[in-house]
């Protein structure tokens, strides 16, 4: 729907383009690996791919780049800074000599777990601030913003 300048509710519809606007320039400044989470020096992508090696390491990297949702290289690239780093490692896979297995050490699963609760308490704050009735219109706002910005992108 297009709106015109003397159209009713115009400066809120602005605002709320302004907002979808600001969060994907966020998105997109935090998608390089370059950019690291608080304190730690971790770039989102290799946050990303740790929690990826969380539920899909035993079936190899490419598992782990598609449940990361990140191309191959990048995986790959994140993989080597974070096994530097002491927090992954890799073994031969158990059925295909071919390919590897990745797992977290007991470093890289302490970090998963700080940013993670990081996140949770951080997205429990905002919950928290919702009226009970919006709630349900905000999972449904940001899932559909989570679609907008994948078609855009």
């Amino acid at each position: 729907m297009v709106r015109a300048v003397g159209d009713e509710g115009v400066e809120p519809f602005d605002d709320f383009v302004e907002a979808v606007l600001d969060l994907m320039r966020a998105i997109r400044r935090t998608g390089g690996g370059a950019h690291t989470t608080k304190g730690d020096g971790i770039s989102v992508p290799q946050l990303v791919v740790l929690g990826a090696i969380d539920s899909a390491g035993e079936r190899g990297v490419t598992a782990v780049a598609d449940r990361a949702g990140l191309a191959q290289p990048t995986v790959t690239r994140a993989l080597a800074a974070l096994e530097r780093r002491g927090m992954v490692f890799r073994t031969p896979h158990a059925r295909d000599g071919r390919s590897t297995s990745l797992a977290l050490t007991a470093t890289g699963q302490a970090v998963l777990q700080d940013k993670r609760q990081d996140m949770t308490g951080r997205f429990a704050e905002i919950w928290d601030g919702l009226e009970d009735d919006k709630r349900e219109y905000a999972v449904l706002l940001v899932r559909r913003l989570s679609e907008v910005v994948g078609e855009l992108t």
